[in-house]
């Protein structure tokens, strides 16, 4: 596992359309570029890290068939 470092972690901007630096409040997070509240993930790389974590559920159950 990576240790996160303050000062490399990045978060996703959509305002700047960029992973930025990032001000961490209680509530929320927001960019030290323009100030808007950043996420964790672009939309696209989202999408891609949600179909990966499919993709390797299906295939770790491949051929188990669940018992309840």
């Amino acid at each position: 596992m990576q240790h996160s470092s303050f000062y490399t972690e990045t978060k996703y901007c959509p305002k700047c359309d960029d992973y930025v630096r990032f001000l961490q409040s209680v509530q929320a997070c927001y960019c030290v570029e323009c100030g808007s509240r950043v996420h964790l993930f672009s939309l696209d790389d989202r999408k891609a890290f949600l179909q990966r974590i499919k993709e390797e559920r299906a295939a770790k159950n491949d051929g188990h068939k669940r018992v309840s």
